[in-house]
């Protein structure tokens, strides 16, 4: 069978439940991730790293703005969190964690699996109408000007690839 687009635009998307399951993971890890953000502090929390510290402490500091509550972390010592990480943890503040959040789940609603058919063509010429996912936005409709036809779309696909290193991810979501 051969589709009737040029591959290099096309995404083998024949199985629709499939991409409603991709959409669906990606969507409740979105908000598991918002969930975490809030909880560690929301908008109002401030993490950085105090530069004065000695080299024994790193001042990871969570200020809301009605307390003065620090939190110190060591480093450098059994038990105690690394430098690397720390600084990892400052530039990864809930105020930050959230934006990125926002921005991803913007990106996921206006990227929407939408269902519908496509011909197929077997080798000898017989047609088939098959259920085809696509994407609500790339997908025109005119499959001589569409950015891309099928399911993830780039977009999609990158948004998979960047929370890969979650449960549930399944490498196919992303290869082409």
């Amino acid at each position: 069978m051969s589709d009737i687009r040029d591959p290099d635009t096309t995404t083998p998307s024949f199985d629709v439940a499939k991409a409603h399951a991709m959409v669906t993971w990606l969507r409740n890890h979105l908000l598991d991730g918002k969930t975490i953000a809030e909880r560690a502090g929301g908008d109002t929390a401030v993490w950085h790293l105090d530069e004065t510290a000695s080299s024994q402490y790193v001042n990871l500091v969570r200020r809301h703005p009605e307390s003065s509550i620090d939190h110190v972390v060591t480093w450098g010592q059994t038990g105690a969190i690394s430098y690397p990480d720390a600084t990892h943890a400052a530039r990864h503040h809930p105020r930050h964690e959230l934006a990125v959040n926002d921005y991803h789940r913007a990106l996921l609603a206006l990227h929407p699996v939408e269902e519908t058919t496509i011909t197929r063509y077997d080798d000898d010429g017989t047609s088939h109408t098959v259920p085809y996912a696509t994407c609500g936005y790339c997908d025109t409709g005119n499959p001589y000007e569409a950015p891309h036809m099928g399911y993830p779309c780039p977009t999609i696909r990158g948004l998979l690839r960047a929370h890969r290193d979650l449960p549930g991810y399944l490498p196919e979501w992303t290869e082409q």
